[in-house]
């Protein structure tokens, strides 16, 4: 499949599947389409299926379930499912659930049962079926999101065994860069969070957020695979979250705020994440909207917490050291800001920041301040 240009992308029109659409064939301005994924049919023609922000497309053989259907038999009836969902860093993620029994192929690597991140240009292929090329709009993505596109063949620049880790950058933070990666026993993509290694640092306490994450293992805990180091960078090898984080799930709802039986699931993880880190005497020391993953797209999602790198052991002990972000911080936390004399204990701060967490969801109000 060619690669997809600017006037491709605008000439193309929707297809109109056998089956009834109510993600394809819905009438959609310009702007709201943040991406298409483009393919050729048996017979030549060529389709598009317009994606946008909370209306998968869902791909497979039941005219009755899906969106746009593919007649072969080696397609399953409910193949994949297609998301658009918004970034917590203002973009949108293009994401694929595979829900097969023979998987998916992306850029040549293998996916099954489980979900993946579509970036500009990759490709998708059912076995022995149809391709498809994603395309993304760009005035959907952050400013500086075209400085990172890379071609649709994403190149490895580092092999870590099993895991391949690729060119293509999810995310940069102040002291780390997150890439897509593939496991390649598995058939699936992680994360690889990238840490550049300071001189002089000593290694132990360099691997101390991978040290805490290697123990857990709960399904509302983002998940530590494996890791790696060189003389240069950490490698810390994670589970791949593709709904995005809480705080742009709750951004992208009318009025910013979810039903109060969504804020219930919710918060039932998100307090069984927290007992399970507090039972082994862990603080998470910077739990917010921002740090809650999920898992995958769609309503009542199943969350993650993540971002261990304030995370503290023998989190009974009170502590001098005041971090995370302010607005979710207890009094005790904010006093001790400016009487440096004064401490806070980790495990009580995190149930207050849980809490602030439950009320950004069920109110308009999200707190974002942080130092």
């Amino acid at each position: 499949m060619r690669p997809p240009t600017d006037s491709t992308y605008d000439t193309l029109t929707q297809p109109i599947p056998s089956g009834p659409s109510s993600s394809v064939r819905d009438t959609q301005s310009s702007s709201d389409i943040c991406a298409k994924l483009i393919t050729t049919t048996h017979d030549g023609r060529t389709e598009a299926l317009m994606l946008t922000v909370g209306k998968p497309v869902t791909i497979g053989r039941n005219s009755n379930i899906c969106s746009y259907v593919i007649p072969d038999i080696v397609v399953s009836s409910l193949h994949c499912k297609i998301y658009a969902v918004q970034s917590g860093a203002g973009g949108v993620i293009i994401s694929c659930h595979d829900l097969s029994t023979n998987g998916v192929i992306i850029n040549g690597h293998k996916i099954r049962k489980t979900s993946a991140i579509l970036m500009h240009g990759d490709t998708i292929k059912i076995p022995a079926s149809q391709s498809f090329q994603c395309v993304q709009k760009w005035r959907h993505l952050p400013d500086t999101r075209p400085s990172q596109i890379v071609p649709s063949q994403p190149h490895s620049f580092k092999d870590l065994g099993r895991y391949l880790i690729t060119s293509h950058c999810l995310g940069t933070g102040s002291y780390a860069t997150v890439h897509l990666a593939l496991d390649t026993s598995a058939h699936r993509q992680v994360a690889c969070k990238i840490i550049r290694r300071k001189e002089g640092c000593d290694l132990k306490k360099e691997m101390k957020e991978a040290t805490l994450l290697m123990a857990l293992h709960h399904p509302n805990i983002n998940r530590l695979y494996s890791f790696d180091y060189d003389p240069d960078f950490l490698y810390i090898i994670l589970q791949l979250s593709t709904g995005g984080d809480l705080f742009a799930y709750i951004t992208s709802h009318a009025r910013h705020r979810l039903c109060e039986g969504e804020a219930k699931y919710i918060s039932l993880q998100l307090l069984k994440g927290l007992r399970y880190l507090h039972d082994r005497m862990i603080s998470h020391r910077d739990l917010k909207p921002e740090n809650i993953l999920l898992h995958s797209p769609g309503p009542y999602p199943r969350v993650l917490i993540a971002d261990f790198g304030l995370a503290r052991p023998k989190a009974y002990q009170e502590t001098l050291h005041v971090c995370g972000t302010i607005s979710y911080l207890p009094p005790e936390g904010v006093r001790a800001l400016e009487n440096k004399h004064l401490g806070y204990v980790g495990m009580p701060a995190d149930c207050w920041s849980a809490g602030i967490v439950i009320f950004a969801m069920l109110t308009c109000v999200l707190l974002v301040s942080s130092f």
